[in-house]
């Protein structure tokens, strides 16, 4: 227990961001140097370690190492010294996780697979594991299947929960421009009320999302920026938004309705409407055999019955070897993401022994 603390706890310290990360690197690969594993970084920010037991089969497991833009309220003795930055998403405890596993792995001298280690960078920002995917590593060491997991608040302590299938969404940004014509208030009929389009684009796309039944989705607009003075016709108007869906028929449903409704308001307002969709994460599925065969080893692990709209670029991942990914109950504590985020260390244990239960999966 105190060696899985003092190493999140040092962690926790030094918060990098996105693929710069030289501390997190050096301090993860001071620890690694001394174990018997092959440490190598397969693309510039990522560390890997391989344990070679001389089986036919490979397990790997993944740690995010990247922080977040935030400055840390926390009044705590291992506060973050980075201005700036924290980890507020719980990175220090899955590299804590994966440290300490790795000192297990060196400790036992046989496992029924070998073990590749993945730490990796950019999960916050651009998606570092489409980066790894694209070395083509999991082809060179024969993998065979993929863990991670996720500290997640609350839920109970030491609680590991899973689903088979959809875990977590597809999403994209929107964004909308909308070019209108500026009049004065008092001769409005002279100008294209781009600020008016927008709220009518916000409006109709809105009722379209609410009569969609298909599948649990999310379309929201968290930016909107318009105008120049209050007693003009606005000439121009900016939205952005997330769309967040699981399978590819809803997100193309979206598409084809978003951009209908761009053509028809167009042809309505003398506006025009400039639509892109940037897509993000896939969505994140969890292999089903490999649920399975994890459920069996993991007597209490919970049965979600939901998927998450929540996003994660660990889903890459499974578009090219069998996944498995869960999450960690740390209790009742501030949400991911905020400024005072902090739990109860003694939780981490919890997912050291879940792999090392998952040793022992049998994977053909």
């Amino acid at each position: 227990m105190k060696q899985i603390q003092r190493i999140r706890r040092q962690l926790h310290q030094i918060p990098e961001l996105d693929k710069q990360l030289p501390k997190t690197i050096a301090y993860i690969k001071q620890i690694l140097s001394s174990l018997n594993c092959t440490v190598f970084q397969p693309i510039p920010g990522a560390v890997c370690a391989y344990f070679d037991f001389h089986k036919t089969t490979t397990l790997a497991f993944r740690s995010d190492m990247d922080a977040l833009a935030i400055q840390e309220q926390n009044d705590i003795s291992y506060r973050s010294t980075h201005k700036g930055q924290m980890h507020a998403c719980g990175h220090d405890a899955h590299m804590a996780i994966l440290l300490t596993f790795a000192k297990h792995l060196h400790a036992i001298s046989d496992c029924k697979h070998n073990v590749l280690l993945i730490f990796q960078p950019a999960e916050e920002t651009t998606g570092g594991a489409k980066d790894i995917v694209d070395t083509g590593l999991f082809s060179r060491y024969h993998v065979n299947a993929l863990f991670a997991l996720h500290v997640i608040p609350k839920q109970k302590k030491g609680l590991i929960a899973s689903k088979s299938g959809y875990l977590m969404a597809k999403s994209a940004q929107i964004t909308l421009k909308i070019k209108g014509r500026s009049a004065h208030v008092a001769h409005f009929h002279e100008g294209k009320d781009a600020l008016y389009a927008a709220l009518c684009f916000v409006q109709r796309i809105y009722a379209i999302s609410e009569q969609y039944k298909k599948e649990a989705h999310l379309l929201k607009f968290g930016v909107c920026n318009s105008g120049q003075v209050c007693n003009a016709i606005s000439d121009h108007t900016l939205l952005k938004g997330t769309l967040r869906v699981y399978s590819d028929d809803s997100f193309h449903y979206f598409h084809d309705r978003l951009n209908e409704l761009c053509e028809q308001l167009q042809k309505e307002s003398g506006c025009e409407f400039q639509l892109s969709l940037s897509e993000g994460y896939p969505a994140l599925v969890n292999d089903n055999e490999l649920f399975e065969k994890s459920k069996e080893l993991l007597k209490d692990m919970n049965v979600l019955t939901k998927a998450d709209l929540l996003t994660e670029d660990f889903a890459y991942y499974g578009k090219v070897v069998k996944s498995m990914f869960f999450y960690l109950g740390i209790g009742d504590v501030s949400p991911l993401h905020s400024d005072t985020f902090d739990f109860d260390d003694s939780c981490l244990t919890k997912g050291v022994s879940t792999f090392i239960q998952l040793l022992d999966i049998e994977i053909t």
